[in-house]
């Protein structure tokens, strides 16, 4: 976009203190912020919006803001403008939108994929952490794109699950993008860094604060088609989140618990309120699959192959993998192994329309027998009729 533009819009952050409630009523209030940097906007309006910043405001220059910009391009910080056409569509409709994001990682727009928030209390139960881990795995291996907060306990299983899938994930901080936390999650920020997107609306090297989290929460459910909680309680952190996604009508989906499990009390209570109960992947496909084939077809393709979606080992990151092996097709027919070993080398999910191309059989015997490995436990069939080698049932 245009650079003055942007600088503007940055200057009005810095003027703002970086406050989304202070921007949203500035813009709400007096327009663009190239309209209250040019002097566009009514005086007494804007005495009264600013108030004691007023003689601030007449003493306005860009200098900040350039330094802002300079320090993002060194850092190799992306910077989105709420017009640039990668905004994400969905957040743009929530309350106080932030008029700038700060993304740090691979260059994606998230308008094109199905994005899922999940999240859940920091001191989660092994199970919980699982479970939620597992289901993540499973939502990104259908194409689904996991959108979490990087806490510790379920958020980061969250990020895990889908990053064990090979599939990029979104983590919106409190602070900058910059800037690790918790410290014990570092090496899940590189690696999210590495295949995925890190988000927030505060300046790179601006460390989070209590309230931050609370305001943040409303991104991590403005970027979502729906919310998925597996563990928390009535009045956590995770509640803010659920509370804002109700506010934008998102689908709540919500793992049940026992009942006299405080965790538990959350998702049950949403439940007990008409919250999707959540016990697999296949509770929120259920939603989703007919409505958003194109999405879900678009973020498996964005699926690397299995053999460069390791799931994270903590005390061996100097290893060298282990080059993938050929698996056993001798159990197969001669025309079942043209779509096995073609699947093989192909390393990603591929259309049932690309596998024809490929492997010269005809439509209607390739359709049959991609059915026959379904049912042999050799294929997987995913969504927008795409499909994947089975790797011992994962």
């Amino acid at each position: 976009m245009d650079e003055e533009k942007l600088l503007k819009c940055l200057w009005l952050n810095c003027f703002c203190g970086h406050s989304p409630h202070f921007i949203d009523k500035c813009v709400k209030t007096l327009g663009s912020a190239e309209t209250i940097f040019d002097g566009g906007a009514d005086k007494n309006t804007i005495k009264e919006t600013l108030g004691l910043k007023n003689l601030e405001y007449r003493r306005r220059d860009l200098k900040e803001a350039e330094e802002l910009l300079e320090s993002c391009r060194r850092k190799n910080i992306r910077l989105i403008h709420i017009s640039d056409p990668e905004y994400p569509r969905l957040l743009k409709n929530t309350y106080a939108p932030p008029q700038i994001l700060y993304v740090k990682g691979i260059d994606a727009d998230l308008n094109d994929f199905l994005t899922i928030s999940v999240v859940g209390t920091r001191k989660a139960s092994g199970d919980a952490k699982k479970f939620t881990r597992k289901l993540c795995r499973e939502m990104a291996e259908e194409g689904i794109v996991v959108v979490s907060g990087m806490a510790k306990g379920l958020d980061a299983e969250a990020h895990k699950g889908a990053l064990d899938a090979g599939q990029i994930t979104a983590a919106v901080l409190a602070g900058g993008v910059d800037l690790v936390y918790p410290r014990e999650n570092a090496r899940l920020y590189e690696r999210i860094a590495e295949r995925g997107m890190i988000i927030s609306e505060r300046p790179p090297g601006m460390k989070g604060r209590g309230y931050f989290y609370q305001e943040r929460n409303r991104i991590i459910a403005g970027l979502s088609y729906g919310a998925v909680i597996t563990e928390g309680g009535v009045k956590s952190g995770t509640s803010i989140t659920v509370k804002y996604a109700q506010e934008y009508n998102r689908d709540i989906f919500a793992v049940p618990g026992r009942p006299a499990d405080d965790n538990a009390a959350l998702p049950n209570a949403l439940i007990h309120d008409g919250a999707i109960t959540t016990l697999s992947a296949d509770d929120v496909l259920d939603e989703y699959g007919e409505r958003f084939e194109n999405l879900l077809q678009r973020g498996v393709m964005e699926i690397k192959p299995p053999d460069s979606a390791a799931p994270e080992q903590e005390n061996k990151k100097n290893d060298k993998p282990e080059p993938a092996k050929t698996p056993d097709f001798n159990d197969c027919t001669p025309n079942e192994r043209k779509i096995l070993e073609f699947l093989f080398k192909f390393g990603a999910p591929a259309h049932i329309d690309e596998i024809i191309r490929n492997t010269g059989l005809k439509p209607s015997e390739a359709n049959s027998l991609v059915v026959l490995l379904q049912l042999k436990g050799k294929l997987r069939q995913r969504a927008g009729n795409m499909y994947s080698l089975e790797y011992n049932g994962g």
